[in-house]
């Protein structure tokens, strides 16, 4: 379970850095292949990926949690389009990582206790708001935030 928790958190913070990263050729990191520069990869990939890896080792008791695995990949999804910049008037991490974490709300049908829903939650609002306060550049902030969506899912897990 930890070696592929340690691949996803790799994965993901790759890939959240390359749905933000620059869209020219140049734009640093070069290494980063084009057809992974789009916003979709990071807003549909990471909840794809993360909550395939969370069903792989949270088997839900009723038939219907696993229909969970759906809402949340869309809620997820969709709290990562935005940073609520238009709600805050600037890029608000600490709501961001926090509605991200919500995201997994519907997991409570699937067996998932609600307070460790609201422990993530708690968390990577924290992790988030925290490390982005503290540094200023997008590759630290983008390859931290995406890694950590991955980090804390271990919290669902309790």
């Amino acid at each position: 379970m930890w070696i592929t928790l340690a691949i996803l958190l790799i994965i993901c913070a790759i890939t959240y850095r390359a749905g933000g990263q620059g869209k020219a050729p140049t734009d640093k990191p070069t290494w980063m292949p084009m057809f992974l520069r789009k916003t979709w990869v990071r807003d549909w990939m990471i909840p794809i990926l993360v909550y395939t890896w969370f069903l792989i080792f949270h088997h839900p008791t009723q038939w219907y949690g696993w229909l969970m695995w759906i809402p949340c990949i869309a809620l997820t999804g969709g709290a990562l389009t935005t940073y609520w910049d238009e709600l805050f008037g600037f890029d608000n991490f600490w709501f961001s990582g926090f509605i991200v974490a919500m995201g997994a709300f519907p997991l409570y049908w699937a067996g998932v206790h609600w307070y460790s829903i609201v422990i993530r939650m708690v968390v990577l609002a924290v992790l988030w708001g925290g490390w982005c306060a503290i540094f200023g550049k997008d590759t630290t902030e983008e390859y931290f935030r995406g890694g950590s969506i991955a980090f804390t899912l271990p919290l669902l897990l309790i």
